[in-house]
């Protein structure tokens, strides 16, 4: 009984072991997309670049400020007078883009 319980508990833990190591990796965040969904999205108010500002702040040296994590959540979830556009307009890597972008700045 015991070798039973063993030999179950060890198929398990390969199961679970083996189906995390075929969890695909998130891709990665591109900077040059997240321009592009910037500039559609975001350059009305922040700039075309996104370091004149005008209605929104100047984004320049963001990266200072904020961490990309921290950036993606504050695209995610915007204080006013930014508009929410998560989910919606932007999906999750479009926003991870855009941090992405807003970071290099």
């Amino acid at each position: 009984m015991r070798r039973l319980c063993a030999s179950a508990l060890l198929a398990a833990l390969v199961l679970a072991v083996s189906a995390c190591a075929k969890a695909p990796a998130p891709p990665a965040s591109s900077p040059s997309r997240g321009k592009a969904l910037f500039v559609a999205n975001c350059s009305q108010c922040h700039g075309a670049t996104g370091t004149e500002g005008g209605i929104g702040p100047s984004l320049r040296g963001e990266r200072a400020r904020k961490g990309e994590a921290a950036a993606i959540a504050w695209i995610e979830d915007p204080q006013p007078p930014m508009p929410k556009l998560f989910p919606g307009t932007l999906g999750e890597k479009d926003v991870a883009d855009v941090a992405a972008y807003v970071e290099s700045l």
